[in-house]
């Protein structure tokens, strides 16, 4: 999470957080009054990095986002499983991880538990935060044009060079056979299964 007076950013899993964290530490450190969670497991074992608005708030008696700019980091629900899968395979290789399952919008996490795509939706972006109307996207599929346009209200984003965005952070070896990888893209079939994702997805993407 990085936040100030103005803002809060969210940092949901497998939607370009990692590079956002990566730009902000090395551009905006210097910034007046802007926390930034450190994003190491030794420095943080809780992992608070990752926190949705109400976990800040029970972790963090202090913490109050009032009226502020909620900004959330989101991507498509194929590409998000895709990734998901691929990043638990590779931390986790040693269990039972069943691709088909990503049909159904279902993963292992590397602790064995079987969660499911709308329990990330749910956590991050609940219906009352949707519709207080202060939520502003940033889709990991359209990065440089929304990171500007969000953050520029906020920060000076001139201080990002533009080659920054083009570079890849904390990306995954692909372990998806491809024919569940086709199963995922090629038709709106997985939306059945998480209908919480499906309206995020028409909400952000206009779908």
């Amino acid at each position: 999470m990085i936040y100030n007076d103005s803002f809060v950013w969210l940092h949901f899993p497998k939607c370009v957080g990692t590079k956002i964290e990566h730009l902000f530490a090395k551009y905006f450190s210097d910034v007046k009054n802007l926390h930034q969670d450190p994003v190491d497991v030794k420095l943080d074992p809780a992992i608070s990095w990752h926190d949705s608005i109400d976990q800040r708030i029970k972790r963090d008696k202090g913490f109050e986002p009032g009226d502020k700019t909620v900004i959330c980091s989101i991507r498509r629900l194929p590409s998000w499983l895709e990734s998901r899968y691929n990043f638990e395979y590779k931390r986790a290789p040693h269990l039972a991880h069943d691709p088909e399952k990503l049909l159904k919008g279902k993963f292992l996490e590397n602790n064995g538990y079987e969660n499911h795509a709308d329990y990330y939706i749910n956590q991050y972006l609940p219906k009352k935060l949707l519709e207080s109307g202060r939520v502003k996207f940033i889709r990991t599929e359209n990065f440089e044009e929304d990171f500007k346009q969000v953050f520029s209200k906020f920060i000076d984003i001139s201080k990002v060079p533009d080659w920054e965005y083009d570079r890849y952070v904390n990306k995954s070896k692909s372990f998806l056979p491809d024919k569940v990888k086709e199963g995922l893209y090629k038709s709106d079939h997985i939306y059945e299964f998480c209908p919480d994702w499906k309206l995020v997805d028409g909400l952000v993407y206009n779908k």
